[in-house]
């Protein structure tokens, strides 16, 4: 906002006086909205604390618990290669040649 295009001094230092005003409300409404935030939360906190305390606990022991198995796990092979039955492998294949596209397969009851 421009305010030398206001011509008249007197009006101009009102519009500026009351600009800077409208400024220092919104800061301090600014401030206080946050403080009060702030004071909330804590309050919120001492409020909750036992329950944040157990939630803590519970999470502790199901990581205790979880541990051996996650190790577990990490020790098993990178790759564990299933052995297929020839017959399963070649109609495997057979079943990806005949698909066409726009091609739906049926079992008997659907016929």
């Amino acid at each position: 906002m421009s305010f030398l295009k206001i011509k008249d001094p007197k009006k101009r230092d009102l519009i500026v006086e009351e600009f800077l005003k409208t400024k220092k409300n919104i800061q301090d409404s600014f401030i206080t909205e946050r403080l009060g935030d702030i004071s909330a939360q804590r309050e919120l906190s001492k409020f909750l604390k036992p329950v944040t305390d157990t939630q803590k606990d519970i999470k502790e022991s199901l990581v205790k618990e979880i541990k051996p198995v996650t190790e577990g796990i990490r020790q098993l092979p990178a790759v564990i290669a299933f052995p297929q039955l020839p017959a399963i492998a070649e109609a495997l294949e057979e079943e990806d040649e005949d698909d066409e596209e726009g091609v739906m397969r049926v079992g008997k009851i659907a016929q």
